[in-house]
């Protein structure tokens, strides 16, 4: 993969505003992680949605199989923004 658009859950407009930021590639944002990224795309996707994609997109899944505790550990994040 070589694209951010062949991960789970991140569309062309989330994809243009990680380059935009910064992260370029998948790998980019695996390196940098999940809330890294968001903080860095915040404010224009300020949501837990957008937080859980990311987090779901660095582990390769849909954002629908994330469990509870990583939901609530990602709400606490998100929070503290």
């Amino acid at each position: 993969m070589t694209d951010l658009t062949d991960l789970p859950n991140i569309g062309p407009r989330l994809a243009r505003a990680l380059v935009g930021a910064g992260v370029d590639s998948p790998r980019a944002l695996r390196e940098i992680g999940s809330v890294e990224a968001w903080r860095r795309i915040h404010p224009a996707f300020d949501c837990l949605h957008s937080l859980l994609s990311l987090e779901a997109a660095v582990r390769g899944i849909p954002k629908s199989q994330l469990d509870e505790l990583t939901r609530q550990r990602l709400r606490n994040e998100a929070r503290s923004q």
